[in-house]
């Protein structure tokens, strides 16, 4: 202990006495530099001044001063400031002497693209927008893109009231939830095109790869006046990459076994057309983590591909086609290298091969200065065989779709009117009770009134004339009231209704052979309604929402008297159910440093299909919570982020251990570094480790229902992962 205090006393009396010395030798090859920024309208305050790693920020008289160590070469400072273009220049610094430098600044309103909106067919800078539609672009998408380039769950993670629900630890299939409601509720879009299927089920967000996306829409709450019978409880809307985009391609390894490789191609052409690419091939080996027998993260293959082309002309004019298929074959269940005892005797795997098809097209003609005619088609064909243990089941589900609008535009009324035909079928070759086709003939109207540039309004209404459910109709209104100061006011209410199809998010996981028909149940229709307040202060954003949905004959599965096997049928609720809460979200963006945080609280009750009481909705936690915060430097291309995840408890269905589950915490961290065209990135998550299977197993101790073998997941299964990547632009 004496020698420890006698070192401690000793480097105490070296850092005295070297630091006059330190002192001086800094003075001899440091310099200071003092920018003095103005533009044709004065100083310019608040802009960022910066070189080789320094950074500072101009006063309300235009100036800044960067202390410097002298380099051997000319150095180059660099002036940034929103609304204006950004300037250069080069000097030399000559040691313990001070530099003057002034710089003009020329305004650029143009300096930040602004975020357009197109899930409401007018295209509108999202600020604008009387119906709130949340946006997840830019530097959001790419990061996501770095931390699973195979597919969307972890795209939406940053947004408050959405939850991407794990509904088959086996095979890993997810769906979006939205303020509470059922994730077969959401529907899923590609540039407004039902590319996947009027319900693109739960796999579906793991079959598209984020590198051709360049933003996410979502519009919260029930949305069928605008989509249809698909929308119940809101829209996600994957908005594509177009030329003149940069070209890409990324290869990534996980620590789990999984490889990625995939590339992204943009072309432009003359007169205004262009062409991308995407294409992709992707591999995951099923991995049993803790070693029950069971495979906690499921395997696959699949490889996909996805031409596009563009034109568009000066006075509005554009035309898009696409045509895109994957092949994808996945795999989980009892896995070979486990070594315990499996509760339920004899091999179970389970498996999904999947063959896609489709073809889409957006047209838009405009007719005059104020009226335009656009259309949108699309068509796709998609076959699975489904395996669980000795339960096979070969299904074939198609969808064709048709949409003609025209709009008109007069002083501060915008009129959008339409019709739309929609056909659905499917085939189950094993389980034909099932087997169904419905045809969907609807008319449409949105009227946007805006007589002031601090209100508008927006009226939608829909009636859908279903083949099987008859004529339904829904509205849906919208109100935006801008204050002084960027606070903004939305109030949205509206009316939705879904029709029942046998794959929902618990028979995705079980199939259909154990499922007692036909589909004789009502739809399902809802109510919503949300308040939402903005407010912006420099680079600070709030936003907080208030929220409520109510929905009647909600459809759920219930068990068979006395059959052993787990069987059980759709059935009608006898209550409604209910969801209600809130949503905290703030951004802070301020060069280098991007923060963002959220918090969420949910309130659920159902009535229970088995019993018939009131419950809290199963499988959704009733408070959640992120903060992300990120550091990029533009010049060594250094960028690093870090993310913390809080998950509240949740009700838990039909298991065995617990009714309902523990709050837990998740972290990841991403570091990336540029080297000239290219990005190597390293991505860590969940460094807490947490994994379901440290509190209970997740194989059930007898089949339950439908014959399941699991229980749901409500926690990670992977535990702490890794993976490492290139990203090179082309």
């Amino acid at each position: 202990m004496k020698v420890v205090v006698w070192i401690g006393r000793a480097l105490s009396v070296g850092l005295l006495l070297a630091g006059p010395a330190v002192r001086a030798q800094d003075a001899r090859d440091s310099a200071t530099v003092r920018m003095v920024v103005v533009s044709a309208a004065g100083p310019v305050v608040g802009a960022a001044v910066s070189a080789i790693g320094v950074r500072a920020e101009t006063d309300r008289a235009g100036s800044a001063v960067l202390r410097l160590t002298v380099p051997a070469e000319p150095i180059v400072l660099l002036v940034r400031r929103l609304g204006f273009a950004p300037e250069s220049l080069h000097i030399a610094l000559r040691p313990a002497l001070d530099t003057t430098v002034s710089v003009i600044l020329r305004e650029r309103a143009a300096a930040i693209a602004p975020v357009i909106v197109s899930s409401t067919r007018t295209e509108r800078r999202v600020e604008e927008e009387p119906l709130r539609v949340e946006v997840l672009a830019g530097e959001d998408v790419g990061e996501k893109t770095q931390m699973h380039p195979a597919d969307l769950r972890t795209l939406l993670t940053e947004m408050s009231g959405v939850q991407v629900q794990t509904t088959s630890p086996s095979l890993g299939a997810a769906g979006v939830r939205i303020q509470g409601m059922r994730s077969r509720h959401t529907l899923i879009l590609t540039d407004g095109l039902p590319l996947y299927g009027a319900q693109a089920g739960t796999f579906g967000l793991l079959q598209i790869p984020p590198l051709e996306l360049r933003q996410a829409e979502v519009i919260k709450g029930a949305a069928s006046a605008l989509y249809g019978p698909g929308a119940l409880g809101g829209v996600l809307n994957l908005v594509s990459r177009r030329p003149p985009d940069s070209s890409e391609a990324i290869v990534n390894q996980t620590a789990r076994w999984g490889t990625d490789l995939v590339a992204f191609g943009a072309r432009q052409f003359a007169d205004g057309r262009g062409a991308t690419l995407l294409a992709g091939a992707h591999t995951q080996r099923a991995v049993d983590v803790d070693r029950d027998g069971w495979s906690d993260i499921p395997g696959f293959r699949r490889v996909e591909v996805r031409p596009r082309y563009f034109a568009a002309d000066t006075i509005g004019n554009a035309l898009m086609l696409t045509a895109g298929g994957f092949a994808e074959s996945r795999g989980g269940g009892s896995s070979e290298d486990g070594d315990a005892t499996m509760p339920i005797p004899g091999v179970f795997a389970e498996s999904l091969t999947t063959r896609h098809l489709d073809l889409g097209a957006s047209i838009r003609r405009r007719l005059s200065n104020s009226v335009s005619l656009a259309g949108r088609f699309a068509g796709n064909v998609q076959e699975r065989v489904r395996q669980f243990g000795a339960q096979r089941e070969l299904e074939r589900a198609s969808t064709l779709f048709g949409e003609v609008t025209a709009t008109a535009v007069s002083g501060a009324h915008t009129l959008l009117a339409g019709v739309a035909e929609q056909l659905e079928r499917y085939r189950n070759r094993d389980v034909s009770r099932f087997d169904d086709s419905r045809t969907t003939p609807s008319a449409f109207v949105q009227h946007t009134y805006a007589p002031t540039e601090w209100l508008s309004t927006q009226l939608n209404a829909r009636c859908d004339a279903s083949s099987r459910y008859g004529s339904v109709c829904t509205p849906r209104g919208s109100v935006l009231a801008r204050a002084p100061g960027a606070v903004s006011v939305r109030l949205s209410a509206g009316a939705g209704w879904s029709t029942p199809s046998p794959l929902t998010e618990e028979t995705e996981a079980f199939g259909l052979t154990r499922v007692v028909g036909p589909l004789a149940v009502a739809a399902e229709r809802a109510r919503t309604a949300s308040l939402d307040v903005g407010m912006t202060r420099g680079p600070l954003e709030l936003s907080g929402t208030l929220f409520a949905s109510r929905v009647t004959d909600p459809v759920g599965l219930r068990r068979v008297a006395g059959d052993p096997t787990g069987a059980v049928q759709f059935v009608n609720a006898s209550g409604p159910a209910s969801a209600h809460g809130g949503e905290l979200f703030a951004v802070y963006n301020e060069e280098p440093i991007i923060v963002t945080a959220f918090y969420a609280a949910t309130r659920t009750r159902e009535t229970s299909p088995e019993s018939g009481r009131t419950r809290e909705t199963p499988n959704l936690p009733t408070t959640s919570a992120g903060l992300d915060a990120a550091f990029e430097e533009d010049e060594s291309g250094t960028r690093a982020g870090i993310e913390l995840f809080y998950t509240g408890h949740q009700a838990l269905e039909d298991n065995p251990y617990r009714t309902v589950s523990p709050g837990y915490v998740t972290v990841g961290l991403l570091l990336s570094q540029r080297l000239g065209r290219a990005n190597v990135y390293l991505n860590l998550e969940n460094l807490t480790n947490t994994r379901q299977t440290r509190w209970d197993p997740l194989l059930r101790p007898s089949p339950g229902e439908g014959g399941r073998r699991t229980v749901d997941e409500w926690a990670p299964l992977e535990g702490r992962s890794m993976n490492l990547g290139l990203r090179v632009r082309l």
